[in-house]
């Protein structure tokens, strides 16, 4: 399961997770940090890889290269700890570069040629691609509107399994799972309320 961390030295988080056996770790944006503070979650915490997978189809959590904002020098002990329990959720619902299977820094990408037609690749893999890749936009800015829109304008009639995958995700619906996260903080609240008036 995810583990949300706050950095040492500023008024940040961050979020470790595994995919396919990798440690990856997330940014969050000021929108991000507040949905899991909304829904309980303070650093430390464990949370279900469904939130941190509408965080990402978001935009709210993304991955910054291949680890921790370089700003960040230090970290305290706790900081790298590490408690993957296992989760519902499965990992292959995260997008990967198709070619790789790295989920760092991904595009959306259109592969012009005698194939046309779109994929998800890493930064490595967009650089193998060059001289083939017409379309290349951060996968963090393609919203289900936005890919609907290019693979029209672009007239992209093949798409891999990674677009397909993701086109998943941006369909999925996770206010469930926000709900449910919100539910039990409430329910934890009333408890703690209870014990202070027996106190």
């Amino acid at each position: 399961m995810p583990i949300l961390h706050r950095y040492s030295k500023r008024n940040m988080y961050y979020v470790f997770t595994e995919i396919k056996g990798k440690i990856v770790v997330f940014q969050l944006t000021s929108d991000g940090e507040q949905k899991l503070r909304t829904a309980g979650i303070f650093p430390g915490k464990t949370f279900g890889r469904a939130l941190l997978l509408d965080l990402y189809r978001s935009g709210d959590a993304y991955t910054y290269g291949r680890g921790l904002d370089p700003m960040e020098e230090e970290f305290g002990p706790r900081q790298l700890e590490f408690d993957f329990a296992k989760d519902p959720e499965p990992e292959s619902l995260f997008p990967l570069c198709a070619v790789c299977s790295s989920p760092d820094d991904l595009h959306f990408v259109e592969i012009k040629g005698n194939n046309h037609y779109a994929t998800i690749l890493c930064s490595d893999c967009r650089m193998s691609q060059r001289g083939s890749t017409d379309t290349s936009i951060p996968i963090s800015l393609v919203t289900k509107g936005v890919l609907k829109r290019l693979l029209e304008v672009k007239h992209i009639e093949k798409k891999d399994a990674s677009v397909s995958n993701y086109q998943s995700l941006l369909d999925a619906e996770f206010k469930e799972k926000w709900d449910a996260s919100t539910r039990r903080k409430k329910v934890k609240q009333k408890e703690k309320l209870f014990e202070t008036e027996r106190a």
